[in-house]
């Protein structure tokens, strides 16, 4: 839940696509959230309804794009889909460029434009050289 403002239900399901554990996500928090006998893991708004025993179903294969990402809204409605390379910066870093960024429009200096990109950059390459923590790239 590092770098996480938002509850969440973290859900653990089993081979047979059984809810077995519903967890609490408190934003932020450090604390590693697991389960025993778990095959897949669905993080979810809090007080979403989904309780143990419930059953999932998932979408056919032939339905499945694992080259597509789906960046959701608060309502869980897609709002973007990402493909290939595309970059996610962390809370943080994406609060601090949106600053720069409305700094830079509002005074449509060349200066401002300047440091927003210094920003960017830098931003790239810390995460370029962070290790992967959350997703891995296959």
């Amino acid at each position: 839940m590092k770098d996480t403002e938002i509850p969440l239900d973290i859900i653990f399901i089993n081979e047979e696509l059984e809810v077995i554990s519903v967890k609490e996500g408190i934003p932020e928090s450090k604390e590693f959230i697991t389960e025993e006998n778990v095959n897949f893991v669905l993080e979810v708004n809090k007080n979403s309804g989904i309780k143990v025993g419930d059953d999932l179903e998932f979408i056919s294969d032939s339905e499945v794009r694992p080259d597509i990402m789906l960046v959701l809204d608060p309502s869980g409605n897609p709002q973007m889909e990402l493909e290939g390379e595309e970059r996610i910066f962390s809370r943080p870093h994406t609060k601090t460029l949106i600053k720069f960024a409305k700094k830079a429009s509002v005074s449509k200096k060349d200066s401002d434009y300047k440091n927003l990109g210094k920003r960017l950059f830098k931003f790239l390459k810390i995460q370029s050289e962070t290790e992967t923590e959350y997703v891995e790239k296959k």
